[in-house]
């Protein structure tokens, strides 16, 4: 990979690498030239199974594949919990000014937490 990230065990430490290999505009490490950049982040956050996935093809079919899971996962929702409810209220019985009860707006505010549910962590995954 031509990325590395290097964990320091404090701020001070960082700051210190980062000046010297600025004042001396990097280092070489086993025929490799190197520079440092700061990044703000903690090592808890960083995805290191997906660091080493530096090639541009593999990157944009892993895109691709998360972009089709999302889409599945919407296609899910909308068939198994959004479909039924719709249909219900389509074909409700609004003559004399007639209303879906509590039920009806309940049921839907629970399809919307379980859709919102269901993406969070569909999306979550692919991340």
């Amino acid at each position: 990979s031509d990325r590395a990230i290097v964990v320091f065990e404090t701020e001070e430490a960082k700051q210190r690498a980062l000046n010297k290999s600025a004042e001396s505009g990097g280092f070489d490490i086993q025929g490799s030239h190197v520079e440092l950049e700061d990044v703000n982040v903690e090592p808890d956050t960083v995805q290191w199974a997906n660091l080493a996935s530096s090639d541009t093809g593999r990157v944009v079919i892993k895109v691709i594949l998360g972009f089709g899971i999302i889409a599945l996962a919407c296609f899910f929702w909308a068939v198994v919990f959004y479909a039924p409810y719709a249909y219900y209220v389509l074909t409700f019985n609004y003559s004399n000014g007639r209303q879906p009860g509590f039920i009806v707006g309940f049921s839907f505010s629970m399809i919307v937490v379980i859709g919102n549910a269901i993406m969070y962590e569909t999306c979550a995954r692919i991340s």
